[in-house]
């Protein structure tokens, strides 16, 4: 071009010429997607990932090991000397020691430098290596998509996020902090209730649904197997033996369970999952009781890795249920409308068995019910269902969840009141158990360890909360002070708080009885730390104090009979 039109003309059009090119190139990159980054750059990543948490555990062990075998010899070489002084006072052995002892401390010293040089420029390497892999657009979880599938790998990745955002704030605290101040939660939380029970109304006695016993028979008898389903009854042969006999009789596995579980008379299963095809799809079994006349359709509570999966995909999602907008746990409702038309369609094939063998044409009961896990996804179907008019208008519908978790928010989950019933034993920590509260008894914790960093008096601490506890019943209205101060201070929020579903039936202990009282949603919108919280979750806890408020006999009266000891 220069030879052509001359060297001073080329230059003068060259910006121009650049800026046309530049604008040329843009275009073209916008119409071209950009290159979705190789399944390898993502592996590499995760390796680095991986890497760094490995470092930091390696150091810290290294160290903690460091410290500790360093300081074992320091002390033993100072106290050898402190012997060899007294014994015979200064002289040259004990003068060795001292200077060994003083060696052994500058090698700590160095040691520790050298330490923390090393994890300084392991972080710095691996840092620059992952941020080289995610400039040319990998991301983490490659790895557990290879393993797990992309759904699976996905909410395990959002589970991690949420595990890493809550731990962070407690990074800083020490452990032995954490326990006293859990401690001091437990002594507020207990004094906020007995106060109260002695300043509020008196509750309202309740009578549980009629079956429940059986309906929790049928939700143990999902979990399959002879040992598992049988565990209702407590540790037994007594399972064992009956599903030996059904077996003898030519029954299957899903004879086989109900049997276990103790589900006595005439009992045809339509459909028995013991593991579902998909994630996010918990075991079910569909049958028709022929004793009551009704379709029973039972939800498996937790017994697996991917019911553990539904479980901590738990932060609230948006849904929409007769025109109205609210929110559910996220987990559960992704279970609950994968299943709720497969067994829509169960349940139609159930009610026309009854009514061909009955000859009647009349309206029928349909069971829901599960326990823990499937007591929540059994309450969300049961709102698919009636949602969208999935079960003939002629069915009625009637949900029993035995320790519901907090699925619904509180609009959702009290206009399930009319065909719910979420029964709550004691302490039972799942039905109290969710995101935000997790997030209350963190912050609740946080604010008695250092109360003075959230604007709180030295009266809000651990240590002065727990003097007062030790005063007894005469310190208790203002430990429950403390226990309300501490709530209105941010250790309660507002926003993204579920309940079970339904009206709720409360299970208490009162005088070596079982009451059955109504509940609200004050009683399950705290996690309590109590050493009965993981106990009163149990299916076998569940079983004896319903038997106890079914029968109105003293709690030791049913222990005795089954032969398992106190519960709570």
């Amino acid at each position: 071009l220069k030879q052509l039109s001359g060297s001073r003309r080329v230059e003068s059009c060259i910006p121009c010429l650049r800026h046309n090119a530049i604008r040329m190139l843009e275009r073209e990159r916008s119409r071209t997607p950009a290159p979705a980054p190789p399944r390898a750059a993502g592996v590499a990543l995760d390796a680095v990932a991986m890497g760094e948490h490995g470092a930091f555990w390696g150091f810290k062990a290294a160290r903690t090991a460091a410290n500790f075998g360093f300081g074992a010899a320091k002390t033993a070489l100072r106290a050898t000397a402190d012997r060899t002084e007294r014994g015979i006072g200064p002289n040259p052995l004990a003068s060795v020691f001292r200077v060994a002892e003083d060696a052994i401390c500058a090698a700590h010293v160095v040691t520790n430098v050298s330490q923390d040089v090393a994890q300084a420029a392991t972080r710095a390497s691996l840092q620059t290596a992952r941020s080289g892999l995610e400039a040319t657009g990998a991301t983490e979880g490659q790895l557990l998509r290879m393993a797990m599938g992309e759904e699976a790998a996905d909410s395990v990745m959002v589970v991690l996020k949420m595990v890493q955002q809550f731990c962070a704030p407690l990074a800083d605290v020490p452990f032995h902090r954490l326990l006293s101040a859990a401690s001091a939660w437990t002594a507020a939380q207990q004094a906020a209730m007995k106060e109260s029970e002695r300043l509020g109304p008196a509750p309202v006695m309740m009578t549980l649904p009629d079956n429940s016993e059986r309906w929790l028979r049928f939700a143990a008898a999902t979990f399959s197997a002879t040992f598992m389903a049988g565990l209702l009854d407590g540790v037994s042969i007594a399972p064992a033996l009956r599903a030996r006999q059904a077996a003898a009789q030519g029954g299957g596995t899903a004879e086989l369970a109900l049997a276990s579980a103790a589900v006595q008379g005439r009992v045809s299963v339509l459909a028995f999952e013991q593991r579902g095809a998909n994630d996010f799809v918990p075991g079910y079994m569909v049958a028709v009781d022929h004793e009551v006349g009704c379709v029973v359709v039972a939800l498996r509570g937790t017994s697996s890795a991917s019911d553990a999966l539904v479980d901590l995909v738990c932060e609230p999602t948006t849904i929409e249920l007769g025109g109205v907008a609210g929110q559910a746990h996220g987990g559960m409702w992704r279970a609950a409308q994968r299943l709720a038309e497969p067994l829509a369609e169960l349940v139609k094939q159930g009610i026309a068995q009854l009514q061909e063998q009955e000859g009647v044409d009349r309206r029928r009961t349909v069971i829901l019910c599960g326990h823990s896990l499937g007591a929540g996804v059994a309450s969300l179907i049961g709102a698919l269902w009636r949602d969208q008019a999935m079960i003939p208008a002629r069915a009625d519908v009637q949900c029993l969840a035995f320790a519901c978790p907090q699925v619904l928010d509180a609009g959702f989950a009290l206009a399930l009141c009319n065909h719910t019933t979420s029964i709550v034993l004691g302490d039972d920590l799942v039905p109290r158990l969710s995101l935000r509260t997790v997030q209350d008894l963190r912050e609740a914790l946080l604010r008695l360890n250092q109360p003075q960093a959230f604007g709180l008096p030295e009266s809000c601490s651990t240590d002065s909360v727990l003097e007062l506890a030790g005063r007894g019943a005469a310190s208790q209205a203002e430990v429950a002070q403390v226990h309300a101060r501490l709530r209105a201070a941010g250790a309660r929020a507002d926003s993204g708080r579920l309940f079970p579903a339904g009206r709720i039936i409360l299970l208490e202990e009162k005088n070596g009885r079982m009451l059955a009282r109504e509940g609200s949603h004050e009683d399950v919108d705290e996690l309590r730390v109590t050493p009965n919280m993981a106990v009163s979750h149990m299916p076998a806890s569940y079983l004896q104090a319903v038997k106890a408020a079914v029968a109105d006999v003293p709690v030791s009266v049913v222990m005795q009979t089954a032969g398992l000891g106190s519960f709570l």
